[in-house]
């Protein structure tokens, strides 16, 4: 279920345009449990860089000869794709909730 959750997650925020993430996540952020939601969202971006690092390795012989990656980013982005859109929305958060956004989601135990 949980990889389930992360690749909703990673689908919604790859088809989210550059230009959109500042206002939502400072919409998100001022709201009344806007921490807590920027830290969860942290923690699926560092879980989806995890995967997609072990993804870039993993790669699948399928029947009709063709490989498939195991990470949800369509094809079309090439390999650095989904690390970009990753990595773009690492650093938008961090912009609007702080350093302490990375703090708290290492130093916490409950994962996604």
């Amino acid at each position: 279920m949980k990889d389930l959750h992360l690749a909703t997650v990673l689908e919604i925020l790859s088809s989210i345009k550059a230009v959109e993430m500042s206002p939502i996540l400072s919409r998100l952020y001022s709201g009344p449990a806007g921490t807590e939601l920027l830290d969860t969202l942290m923690k699926y971006l560092y879980k989806g860089m995890a995967r997609h690092n072990g993804a870039a390795q993993a790669i699948s012989m399928q029947a009709t000869g063709s490989t498939q990656r195991e990470f949800g980013v369509a094809p079309s982005r090439g390999d650095g794709g989904g690390m970009s859109v990753l990595l773009s929305w690492h650093e938008k958060v961090v912009e609007i909730a702080g350093e302490g956004a990375i703090v708290r989601v290492m130093t916490d135990r409950r994962t996604v």
